[in-house]
Formats: C-alpha cells, structure tokens, sequence
C-alpha cells in the first residue's frame, strides 16, 4: 500500500484541498460511526469530497481517491496579509504528509477492545480544522508562531508607584495586548483550500486582557492602617540612624507573592552608610552599637503590619523590656540572625510609606489586605513582675566621673534599674463593632535590667559631711565591683 505522503507529493497542488476535506469526515467516520467487528468496509452511502466509497474497504478507498484526484495538479499558494505586510507560502513550504491509512490499518486488524481504545486516543485528538490543517500542513502552526512573534503585543497591566518626595501614588494605566487568533487562520485555509489552490487570508487578531486594571490597582493605593511610636527623647545619634531607616523604607513596595525582609530591606547597618553608634542590646544589655534605635523602627512596622490584617511570618522578641511599644509586641532585628519578615498573599501589591520627624516614627501600609473590612486591635498584657536585680556599684578608680563624684558614700546613677516581666500578646478582630476572632501573637520573658551607679574613691574626712543624696540605691546589698 502507497503512503499518503508518497501520493501528496506526486500529485501535489489541489490534492491538500481533498485532503483536508477528507481528513476530519474521515476520523470523525470512526467515532461516531458504529463500530463493527471488523471494520473492513465502509458502509452504504458513506462519500468523502464527493467520492462514493459505499462498501469499499480501506485499500480500494485509497485507491479511489487516488484515481479521482491525478488530474489535478494546480500548485498551492497561501498569502496571508496583516495590516501593510504580506506573508506568502507555497507547497515546498510545508512538509505535506497524511497517515490515516494507518489508523484504518490498525482499526481493521486489531481486536475489539484495541479497537474501542483506538477509538477513543482520535476523539481525544479533536476534529477541529487545526487539527485537520496541522495533520497535513505539519509546520503551519510553527509558520504561525513565528508571524505571531510579529504581530502580537503584550498587554500592559496597570501599575502605581510611591512618589516619596511629593509624597503622592503615580498610578500608571493599563493597556491592552493582541494576539494573532490562528484558530481563526485555520478555518479559513480549510474554507477556501476546497475551492481554490490559491488562498488569501486577511489575519485578524484577539483582545488580550491585562491581569491588572487601573481600578484594580487603586485598590492597591487604600489606607489599611498606621501606627506611631516616639522617639523624641532619643539622642542624636540614634535620631540619625531612625531617620536612615526610616528613609529607606519610605515608598517601598512589595509585588504578590513576593516576601518582605526587613534586613534586605535596610541592608547591613554601616558607618558607610550613614549610620552611629547608639544603645543596642546585646546578650541581655544595653551597649553600643552601629545602627542603635533601628529595632525601633522595626517595631514601629511591625504595628502596622498586624493592623493591616498581614500575616508576619518572622518576628523577634528582645530580650529585655523596650518602653515604645506595648509588651510582647515589639520586634527586634540584628543583621544576619533575626529579622522581619511577612508574605504579600494578596493579588495587589502592597506599599509600606514612613516618616521621621525627629519625635514620631510613623508607619502606614496600602493594599487590599483587609477584604473583610475588619476593624483590627492588638494589645500586649502583663501577667507576670520579674523583680530588678540588685544595683551594680563601681568604684570610679579611673576618674571616669570626678568631676561628679569625689568621695566613698558619693554615687552617679549611670543606668536605671528596670523590672522584668513575663506577658502576652493578641490580635483582635472586630466586625461591625463586635469581636468575631481573638488570635495570640507571643508569649514572652523579658529580663530584669540591672542598675548602675559609680562611686566616689577618696575617703571622706572627718570634719566633712555629704550633701543629701537624691541617688536611689536599689539595695543596700548591692554589689560592688572596681571594673
């Protein structure tokens, strides 16, 4: 039996009309038809193209479409036009094949149960005229493709962006795309090939969408929540570095899907960049470190963020008590161990805006991360007091103070002592003014902070008497130390 690739290709031109116009009757004849035990013949009155194959079977069916098309021999020309460009094709341009003498072969020689699977693998294939095109026309939909790299454009989706010198959302409209629509393409080469060998086809194309609207991203641009902590009382140097933080942050946007970190954020705290010395606490004290008053600005979004109605999936407590926020919720980040961290789970992206004026730090989040529009609380609660430790005294053998204090019994409180506590934590949501859900965030230990006071070394002499002292010893077994 000759293959319908060896026949295309001598007789060319029309012979891709009939066959397109036979290929989809013909596997369409296979599904729906009724299937008998052998297949062998075609029943009365079944045509393809007009040719009568009424109880042939496969091989005199070939045969008799072979003879009824060696006449036609005008050769293939597909132009297919868009806008002022032309794309022309002829028969060399694709290689022209058809193997359903095969299916037919397989069908007729396979068992019952084969033949039913068979069966069903072509009517998983479709009958429509991309498959019918593509089945003979074996590189038209890599033809396309590349015209499509042409003509197609990307939609453009809305976007918005935190103007943070202006202080202000530019917002950034959407734009549509196109798409060549090939589906479309085929069925007007199937359409014409049965009339023609010549064929003209105008290229149209579909709408394609952006995922993000400009009302969409308005939604992006609504206040979720603020949230402020003072930090008027702090000296210059940590001012410097909140107000570095706080900077960096402004304006600072988070796509869906995408992970927020604080650190990453911020990047390492550096003199390079602008950053002082100021107190940090490290291993359970207060001392001096790069970057000090940052875990302030950390805490400070922290706030906002859980008002928000966004999950934070990282956050530190310190390990002693800190006065800005309320217990159990602050948040403390040192670069490279701990940091702040949250997932944008919205479609929208979401914006975080800061300022520092030097007495309030002030955090406020954008987004459409409250679909609910819960009324959301949080507040931290004391249960427990962890006594202050015994007051640390150091004798002043260095001078360090003797312009303050001279003599023994004379004392310069250099750090107050502070009570420990252990507490709780919540998050509350409201909905129409009554609490649906009540969520624990922590359960912490904050230490006690020992006090520090430094005293005089000369020994007072006798005809001398110290002025009243307002310096609170917190006991009067305090220990003492000559560090």
């Amino acid at each position: 039996m000759k293959s319908w690739k060896v026949i295309l290709k001598k007789i060319r031109g029309v012979l891709l009309t009939f066959v397109l116009c036979f290929a989809i009757p013909f596997l369409v004849f296979f599904v729906t038809s009724t299937v008998k035990d052998k297949l062998e013949k075609f029943e009365d009155g079944y045509t393809l193209c007009g040719i009568d194959l009424s109880r042939l079977d496969g091989l005199e069916a070939e045969r008799k479409i072979e003879n009824a098309l060696k006449d036609n021999s005008a050769p293939l020309q597909i132009s297919l036009h868009f806008e002022n460009r032309v794309w022309t094709f002829s028969e060399k341009d694709f290689d022209i094949k058809s193997d359903i003498h095969i299916v037919l072969e397989k069908l007729q020689q396979s068992s019952r149960h084969d033949k039913i699977r068979t069966i069903r693998k072509i009517k998983a294939m479709g009958f429509d005229n991309k498959v019918a095109t593509n089945f003979v026309l074996t590189n038209l939909s890599e033809k396309l493709d590349t015209l499509a790299q042409e003509i197609d454009i990307l939609p453009t989706n809305a976007d918005a962006n935190f103007d943070a010198s202006a202080g202000i959302f530019d917002i950034k409209e959407e734009k549509s795309g196109r798409t060549l629509d090939k589906e479309k393409v085929y069925d007007e080469i199937v359409n014409k090939i049965k009339t023609s060998s010549k064929i003209d086809v105008a290229l149209s194309t579909k709408e394609v969408l952006p995922e993000v609207r400009t009302c969409d991203i308005k939604r992006a641009t609504k206040k979720q929540a603020e949230f402020s902590t003072s930090y008027a009382n702090s000296n210059v140097d940590r001012k410097n570095n909140v107000k570095i933080a706080v900077e960096s942050l402004n304006g600072y946007k988070v796509l869906p899907g995408k992970t927020f970190s604080f650190n990453k954020a911020l990047g390492k705290r550096t003199i390079d960049k602008g950053y002082k010395e100021a107190n940090i606490i490290k291993d359970g004290v207060f001392v001096k470190g790069v970057g000090g008053g940052v875990c302030q600005v950390s805490s400070t979004l922290y706030n906002a963020l859980l008002l928000s109605n966004i999950e934070v999936t990282e956050a530190h407590k310190h390990s002693l008590p800190v006065s800005y926020v309320e217990p159990c919720l602050d948040a403390m980040v040192s670069w490279g161990t701990s940091d702040l961290k949250f997932v944008n789970t919205s479609d929208l992206p979401v914006f975080i805006t800061g300022k520092a004026d030097g007495k309030n730090i002030k955090f406020t989040i954008y987004g459409d991360t409250n679909k609910e529009n819960l009324v959301i609380k949080t507040k931290g609660v004391k249960i427990k007091t962890i006594p202050a430790f015994k007051d640390k005294i150091i004798v002043d053998k260095e001078g360090k103070y003797a312009d303050k204090i001279m003599f023994k019994g004379e004392f310069l409180r250099v750090k107050k002592s502070k009570d420990g506590y252990e507490a709780k934590s919540f998050i509350e949501y409201y909905k129409d003014g009554k609490l649906v859900k009540t969520k624990q965030l922590r359960h912490a230990t904050y230490d006690a902070q020992q006090g520090i006071l430094y005293e005089g070394v000369s020994t007072l002499p006798d005809d001398m008497t110290l002025p009243k002292s307002d310096t609170f010893i917190l006991s009067p077994n305090s220990v003492t130390t000559s560090d």
